[in-house]
């Protein structure tokens, strides 16, 4: 049965060879990051400013090639990395990558 327990003594016991890692949004939200769809955090309800005609239309290519710059505004603003710090899930997986094992 899987386990917290399981997984750090099968780590220690090198008895894994390949890990998938499957994660979502929710792993960034921590780091300041914020997800798509939570109301009145997410990305989406925060988009109010670029007068869009749908949230959506901010990744949409067609909406893009016809007015690009709100998508180089949100982006110069929102991947400015400098203002986030890695999670101790990122690390964790940081981890088992450098281990080989992703």
């Amino acid at each position: 049965m899987f386990s917290k327990e399981n997984l750090i003594a099968g780590l220690k016991e090198g008895r894994f060879e390949r890990i998938a890692i499957m994660t979502g949004a929710g792993i960034s939200v921590s780091a300041g990051i914020p997800d798509f769809r939570s109301p009145k955090t997410g990305l989406y309800a925060n988009l109010g400013e670029y007068d869009l005609p749908t949230p959506e239309s901010m990744f949409n290519l067609k909406f893009f090639q016809r007015k690009p710059e709100p998508f180089y505004k949100l982006a110069s603003e929102f991947l400015n990395v400098d203002k986030y710090r890695p999670t101790v899930t990122h690390h964790f997986i940081k981890l088992l990558h450098d281990k080989g094992l992703v």
